[in-house]
């Protein structure tokens, strides 16, 4: 079984990945996105770099779930990532067809030997938060880069999770502060476990 939470930057699908795998005893996979030789180049120049950056991330995510299948076969691995957010960056990011094209065509071929997601939880957010979280977690390379950019990203996770066909879930994080109730990770695996058992 893999569940993935997913969210915009800054949603804390790593937090609520940690919390909720400790509590349902799953095995916790977190996305390596500092091993992107490219990504601090990404953010001082998106559209120069955007190319390196979106192939590599769709390499490392890879490379990471592919490890996880058969983890997920035999008990539940719970990731702050899935495969499918290298469609929409590279949908938000990349800017010729051709590229696009060949991007879309290399994760088709990857995506086959990745874990199926067998329950998504978005982690939904007002932009006014994912900036302030942002901020306050002061990476400075998130720093330098437009807030309008994760305006984009947030309005671009909006749309591929209404559009999602699998099994789903959505939290409002601007209502739901895991940090300052930890008790809300109870009832987040009722929810969880509500959809899980759901045909």
């Amino acid at each position: 079984m893999f569940i993935a939470v997913e969210g915009c930057v800054g949603s804390g699908k790593s937090t609520v990945a940690k919390g909720l795998a400790s509590r349902r005893g799953s095995k916790l996979l977190l996305e390596d996105f500092e091993s992107n030789p490219f990504l601090r180049a990404f953010y001082v120049d998106p559209v120069r770099n955007a190319t390196e950056t979106e192939f590599a991330f769709l390499l490392l995510h890879y490379h990471q779930l592919k490890a996880q299948v058969v983890n997920a076969s035999n008990s539940e691995v719970i990731a702050d990532f899935h495969l499918g957010k290298d469609l929409l960056y590279a949908e938000l990011n990349l800017r010729d067809s051709p590229t696009k094209s060949v991007f879309r065509e290399l994760y088709e071929c990857l995506a086959k030997s990745t874990p199926s997601v067998t329950l998504m939880v978005y982690l939904s957010a007002s932009s006014d938060l994912l900036v302030e979280r942002i901020r306050a977690r002061k990476r400075d390379y998130e720093l330098d880069i437009d807030p309008g950019y994760y305006g984009a990203v947030n309005a671009a996770y909006d749309l591929y999770f209404s559009q999602y066909p699998g099994k789903k879930v959505r939290i409002p994080m601007d209502e739901w502060d895991f940090v300052g109730d930890p008790e809300l990770y109870s009832r987040l695996m009722s929810i969880v476990d509500q959809e899980l058992n759901t045909k």
